[in-house]
C-alpha cells in the first residue's frame, strides 16, 4: 500500500496483522533464478567456438552444487562479489559428497569440499572474472528430462569436457531404472544401491553394517536423477543418416573420394602401378545409401573396429609393389595390422586419411592367391549419429529425469 508523509508507523497487534505477504512464490521449480558466482578456483578447460570471451570451467551437462568451502576467500560457501561488495553463494562442480584435491587455474592446489548437488549446468559456464562486470548468471536445471552421451569407459569419458555418464564397474553397467549421482568432477555415474544392499546382507559384523548404511545414506543424499532409457542403437533411427553433401559440396570437400596420379604423387612417394581392385571402387555407388554429413553426422569421433577385412589378393609369382585401397577411412593411426596368407607383414606405406595401403612383395612362391587381410579402427563409419553422441568411446546416450 502507498504510504504518505505524515502517516504514522504501521504496527500490528497479537490478533491483527497490518502487513501482507504477496511474494510467496519466488520462481518456478525447475530452474530457479538464484544468484551464484562461479567458483573462481576451477581450472580453465576450453574456449567455446560459439561462445563469448574467456574459458569454460563448468561445461554443459555437468552436475553442479553450491560450494561447501569455508576458509580463505570462502565464508560458508560464499565469496565477496566485486559489484555489490556483498557475500554471494558460489556454484561449483558436484563431487559425489567427497573432498576433492585439485589444481586450480592459477596452478595452486586446493580442496573442493564435499558438497550436495542441486542440478545440472544448462549451458557452458565461464570463469568468474572478479574485477569485471558480471555479465553472466548460471542457469541450473533440476527437474527436466535430459540426454547425455553414454561412454562406458571412464578414461574416454574424462576426455570429454561435456557432461557424460560412465560405468564405475564395467561388469555392472547402467540400465533403465537406475538412480544416478555425480562423480568427483560432476560427471554422471550409477548410484549403486544394489551393491550397498549386498554389502549389508553379506556383512559379517556390526561395523561392516554401519559402514554400508553410511554409504547408503550418502548415496541417497547425492542422487540427482533416474535413468529412464539407455539408447545404444548406433545410429538411432532417424533422418540424419540420409543427409550428405551435395555433388557440388562433395567436389569442394577436402577429403578425396578416389585416387589419381596426382593424389598418389604427394611428397616423394611414387603413384604407380595401381592394384587391380582400385578400379572396382566407385565412390558414387554410395549416392543413394545412408552416408551422413562427413565430420558432422557420420560418427567422426567414434572408432569402429574392423577385423580380418580382405582388401585384395597377391597372385602366385607376383612380386614388387602392390597398392590396395581400404574403403573404410579415415583409419585411426596406429590401429592397423596387415596379414598376407595369415602372416603379419609391415606395409611400405599407409595413408590413414585416404585408406591407401602399399605393400612390397619380395617373393611369392605359393600355388594359390594369398588374401591380404587388415584389422584396424576407422572413424566416420556410422551415418546418422547425432553430434551430441559423437565422442570417442561413445556407445549411445542415456536419458535421465532429473529430480532434485
Amino acid at each position: 500500500m502507498a504510504l504518505f508523509r505524515g502517516t504514522r508507523r504501521l504496527t500490528g497487534s497479537d490478533d491483527q496483522e497490518m502487513r501482507t505477504n504477496t511474494k510467496l512464490q519466488h520462481s518456478v521449480h525447475d530452474a530457479p533464478p538464484e544468484r551464484y558466482l562461479i567458483d573462481p578456483r576451477l581450472k580453465r578447460l576450453f574456449r567455446y567456438h560459439f561462445g563469448g570471451d574467456g574459458h569454460v570451467v563448468i561445461p554443459q551437462g555437468r552436475v553442479v552444487a553450491p560450494s561447501a568451502d569455508d576458509g580463505g576467500r570462502f565464508t560458508r560457501g560464499t565469496i565477496k562479489d566485486f559489484d555489490s561488495g556483498k557475500y554471494v553463494p558460489v556454484l561449483t562442480l558436484a563431487n559425489g559428497g567427497k573432498d576433492v584435491e585439485e589444481v586450480g587455474k592459477d596452478g595452486s592446489t586446493h580442496t573442493r569440499a564435499a558438497n550436495i548437488p542441486i542440478g545440472v549446468a544448462y549451458a557452458n559456464l565461464y570463469e568468474e572474472i572478479m574485477d569485471d562486470f558480471n555479465r553472466m548468471q548460471p542457469t541450473v536445471e533440476n527437474e527436466i528430462y535430459i540426454e547425455i552421451p553414454y561412454i562406458p569407459n571412464k578414461v574416454d569419458a574424462e576426455a570429454v569436457h561435456y557432461g557424460a555418464l560412465y560405468d564405475v564397474d564395467m561388469q555392472n553397467g547402467i540400465k533403465s531404472g537406475d538412480f544416478v549421482m555425480a562423480d568427483e568432477n560432476g560427471r554422471f555415474i550409477k548410484a549403486d544401491f544394489e551393491g550397498v544392499r549386498k554389502k549389508i546382507t553379506d556383512a559379517s559384523d556390526l561395523e561392516e553394517v554401519k559402514e554400508a548404511l553410511a554409504e547408503e545414506s550418502l548415496m541417497q543424499e547425492q542422487v540427482i536423477g533416474q535413468v529412464w532409457a539407455v539408447e545404444t542403437n548406433l545410429p538411432p533411427q532417424g533422418w540424419l543418416q540420409w543427409v550428405g553433401w551435395s555433388d557440388e559440396q562433395r567436389k569442394e570437400d577436402d577429403r578425396p573420394s578416389g585416387f589419381s596420379a596426382v593424389d598418389l604423387m604427394e611428397g616423394d612417394y611414387p603413384g604407380y602401378p595401381y592394384e587391380k581392385s582400385y578400379r572396382n571402387f566407385d565412390p558414387k555407388s554410395n549416392k543413394y545409401y545412408p552416408q551422413g554429413i562427413p565430420g558432422l553426422t557420420d560418427g567422426s569421433n567414434i572408432e569402429v573396429p574392423f577385423e580380418n577385412l580382405v582388401i585384395g589378393y597377391i597372385n602366385p609369382g607376383q612380386t614388387g609393389r602392390h597398392d590396395f585401397r581400404i574403403k573404410h577411412s579415415p583409419i585411426v593411426e596406429g590401429s592397423m595390422t596387415v596379414k598376407i596368407g595369415g602372416e603379419e607383414v609391415e606395409p611400405q606405406n599407409v595413408s590413414y586419411e585416404t585408406g591407401l595401403v602399399t605393400l612390397n612383395i619380395e617373393s611369392n612362391d605359393h600355388a594359390e592367391p594369398q588374401a591380404v587381410e587388415v584389422t584396424f579402427k576407422a572413424t566416420g563409419q556410422i551415418p546418422g549419429v547425432p553430434t551430441n553422441w559423437d565422442f570417442k568411446g561413445s556407445v549411445g546416450a542415456v536419458r535421465i529425469l532429473l529430480q532434485k
